[in-house]
């Protein structure tokens, strides 16, 4: 058996390597162009964050009690920062349309079925209306939205999440437990 030389098994591997970055690797070719719909949605999101960021900062505790207080005073200061907020303000017509048309072909899909499981598991209530600027129902369950849909959607920076109420898809502030917006009739 001859041995190849250790240099020369290196330098061809780095050399492999190299050509694959340079030809952008395999997941460059399955990346998809986003949307400008999602741009501007993402644009308005990082609107929030900023007007998020300067309402004064809360130190972390332990205790439910100051937690639950904390949370109320965060979510009246966001109130208030955004007095005339409405359905509509971060998820606009064309982002809501965009949004729409993902939501509908996930739950038209191959795994279609599993989807509309995975919601109907964390939805039972029937009936709850969502507000924008008013609170998430503490008694109503966070409705995990399923991965399936999540990665066909911006990703959403830490403390907002996607939840889904009834039949609306709703961007929460996690942390205040407030409704920022809502696209109505989202979900059938």
């Amino acid at each position: 058996m001859r041995h190849v030389p250790y240099k020369l098994i290196l330098v061809s591997l780095v050399a492999t390597l190299v050509l694959a970055i340079a030809a952008g690797g395999p997941q460059a070719a399955s990346r998809r162009p986003e949307p400008p719909a999602f741009g501007d949605f993402s644009d308005r999101v990082n609107q929030y964050l900023q007007l998020r960021k300067a309402l004064p900062k809360q130190h972390t505790t332990k205790r439910r009690k100051e937690i639950v207080d904390r949370r109320t005073a965060l979510a009246q200061a966001i109130r208030e920062a955004r007095p005339d907020a409405k359905q509509g303000n971060i998820f606009s017509a064309e982002t809501s349309a965009q949004f729409l048309a993902v939501i509908r072909r996930t739950l038209q899909g191959t795994k279609a079925a599993n989807v509309r499981k995975t919601i109907r598991q964390g939805d039972p209530v029937a009936g709850v209306r969502v507000s924008v600027n008013r609170p998430y129902p503490e008694d109503l369950p966070t409705t995990t939205v399923p991965p399936t849909l999540l990665k066909r959607l911006p990703q959403l920076p830490e403390r907002l999440a996607y939840r889904i109420v009834g039949h609306e898809f709703v961007l929460q502030d996690t942390e205040a437990r407030l409704v920022i917006d809502f696209i109505p009739g989202a979900l059938p």
